[in-house]
């Protein structure tokens, strides 16, 4: 597996739906509201919001799941706070499975598609484990629910639209993965789908937003996303039980592919 976060290296211009917009951090401060101020949190991930969101809530006990230590200096630079907290190096696959009974809370931003589909269950179970009985899990998934987008139809799109930073980063959503491109070996390969799109866009304003684009996604990356999640629901409903779903706002170009969801992990787990 390739490590898609030593690429990026322009976190600070990539935009909401990449990363936790402001209805989302709303609705996860509302589900935290029960939760004793010392009690263990996980984030999964450095995501700088989750982390800020934390503190501003004054949680005491915050742990960090990071495998990149690049990445992990690159956004807590780009913090409001720079509050104490754990960080975990490793693989998640391991340093979750090591925890037991902790978490009141993790919280997970996209993550799903940086685990291979083989991994799955093995991730959803690991992340079960280690919520203590009431724990929550906060999950925001791409779900790849409805049909992925034709690249003609995009192209038509975006050689209408001007090119500005929210734009480059929708054209990188809806192209690299939302779109037909998916079904090219059913995930996200960043340096393939480049390769294809270099072919087959042939206006200025298509080039130009191409050109921009690896500043969200960068090349030499790879993503588990492309499945659709009747495929892939399974495994994480034999592990955790959903008590709430949240959809994608109607203005994100994630809108009916990606919710939000609040879980807590089943009896069996």
């Amino acid at each position: 597996m390739l490590d898609n976060w030593s690429q990026i290296k322009t976190w600070s211009v990539v935009l909401p739906p990449s990363r936790p917009d402001s209805w989302q951090l709303s609705v996860i401060a509302q589900h935290l509201t029960g939760i004793a101020r010392n009690e263990p949190v996980g984030v999964l991930g450095s995501t700088p919001e989750f982390r800020d969101l934390l503190a501003e809530l004054q949680f005491e006990n915050i742990h960090v799941f990071e495998r990149n230590e690049a990445f992990h200096y690159l956004v807590s630079k780009q913090r409001v706070y720079q509050n104490p907290e754990v960080i975990v190096w490793g693989d998640w696959l391991n340093t979750l499975s090591d925890t037991k009974n902790r978490y009141a809370a993790i919280l997970s931003d996209l993550t799903s598609g940086n685990i291979d589909y083989i991994n799955r269950a093995k991730f959803y179970s690991a992340i079960a484990k280690a919520l203590h009985k009431d724990g929550l899990y906060l999950d925001r998934i791409l779900t790849h629910s409805i049909p992925n987008e034709r690249v003609d139809a995009l192209c038509e799109k975006y050689d209408k639209l001007p090119l500005n930073l929210t734009n480059i980063n929708y054209f990188s959503c809806e192209f690299l993965f939302c779109s037909e491109l998916l079904s090219l070996c059913g995930r996200v390969d960043s340096t393939k789908f480049y390769k294809v799109l270099h072919e087959r866009l042939q206006t200025q304003r298509l080039k130009r937003f191409l050109e921009f684009c690896p500043l969200i996604t960068p090349s030499d990356c790879v993503w588990w996303y492309g499945r659709s999640w009747g495929d892939l629901a399974n495994d994480y409903e034999r592990n955790l039980d959903v008590i709430e779903s949240i959809d994608e706002p109607a203005t994100s170009p994630y809108t009916l592919r990606a919710r939000l969801l609040i879980s807590r992990r089943r009896d069996n787990s």
